[in-house]
């Protein structure tokens, strides 16, 4: 069985920031509308499907939510439908925000 990993902030940045990794943001339609990770995929039951053709066979997936809690199930359902390598972001879309304020687009 395919297993997700856990990913700090500082690294998932770096990641983003080099374009390396597909993002998809758990939270709701609100939340995500209020501030997200700049090329985020806001990651719902309804785009699932094309989020998962989005993206390439070996592409680095962070999953983001409010904390870094709910994504860890999130990031397990993925590995789960073969995306590797994938990471729950440690802290969530709270501690991106904290750190790196001018990463964040707000719709």
């Amino acid at each position: 069985m395919s297993e997700f990993s856990r990913i700090n902030t500082a690294t998932a940045h770096q990641l983003w920031q080099s374009g390396e990794a597909a993002f998809a943001d758990i939270r709701d339609e609100r939340s995500f509308a209020l501030g997200h990770i700049p090329g985020a995929v806001h990651l719902t039951d309804a785009s699932l499907i094309d989020f998962l053709g989005q993206i390439d066979d070996d592409q680095p997936v962070v999953v983001v939510c409010y904390h870094g809690n709910s994504s860890q199930g999130a990031a397990q359902y993925l590995a789960q439908q073969g995306v590797e390598p994938v990471s729950s972001l440690d802290g969530g879309f709270t501690a991106w925000a904290q750190l790196f304020p001018d990463a964040v687009e707000r719709n």
